[in-house]
């Protein structure tokens, strides 16, 4: 397939633009207020169970409000996208909820749907989390990858972004893993949890900027063909080549 018969994602890039900055936007304040609460609880000026319930309580809110903006978005890119990128970002959108979930899976898994109580049940919620994260966003990356008519620079960036969601999904809950049922006590695991912690932080932040890139390289490449088909205008280079003062 040559390079004329690619396209750009979609028709307008700014629901791409409006998606990514609110993901990026929500990994930034996510970041901030767990920070903030957690040199509060370090410094004694909250006890442990109240940064617990803060923190619960901005993931519950802010997840609320994000997922929503998140899913709304998704569809916006939809419905301005046509073929395999259509239906990239219709399933990628599954993915907005992994931040209404964050806060409720725990609960939702052993109180709602009734599943057994067990002693690692954190663990399992944080996988169903990311599960509900990862698989969405990771099938929107491959689709990208194979569509024959996206920008070569979409596709690379699709490649690599395929990594980073797995690995920012993935890792905290090997860590987890590690932590609560293989090596209790470890402190290399210990060492681990930290790096773990901001990962997940970082996990928004990644995604967000991967969303952003591909709405300037696909903007770039709308522009260069734009600019192609202006000079390839055989009625434009017509007109062009007119005298200024007429016949």
């Amino acid at each position: 397939m040559n390079k004329k018969s690619r396209q750009p994602l979609m028709r307008t890039h700014l629901p791409l633009v409006l998606l990514g900055s609110a993901i990026t936007l929500y990994g930034l304040l996510t970041a901030l207020v767990g920070g903030w609460l957690s040199n509060q609880a370090m410094t004694g000026l909250i006890t442990t169970g109240q940064y617990r319930s803060r923190v619960t309580a901005f993931d519950q809110i802010g997840g609320s409000i994000a997922g929503i903006v998140f899913l709304a978005l998704f569809i916006y890119c939809a419905v301005q996208a046509k073929g395999i990128v259509r239906t990239a970002f219709a399933i990628g959108a599954v993915a907005s909820a992994a931040p209404i979930l964050a806060s409720r899976a725990e609960n939702l898994l052993f109180n709602v749907i009734g599943l057994p109580t067990m002693s690692a049940g954190s663990v399992l919620a944080a996988a169903v989390t990311a599960l509900f994260f990862a698989l969405p966003l990771v099938i929107l990356f491959i689709l990208l990858l194979a569509g024959r008519r996206v920008p070569t620079g979409c596709r690379w960036l699709s490649a690599v972004s395929i990594l980073s969601v797995l690995g920012t999904a993935l890792y905290p809950i090997y860590v987890t893993v590690l932590a609560f049922l293989l090596k209790p006590g470890d402190p290399a695991v210990g060492q681990m949890m930290e790096v773990s912690s901001s990962v997940i932080k970082a996990r928004y932040l990644l995604l967000g900027g991967c969303f952003l890139l591909l709405a300037l390289i696909s903007a770039n490449f709308a522009r260069k063909n734009a600019a192609a088909g202006s000079l390839s205008d055989p009625v434009q280079h017509e007109e062009l080549s007119l005298p200024q003062g007429g016949i």
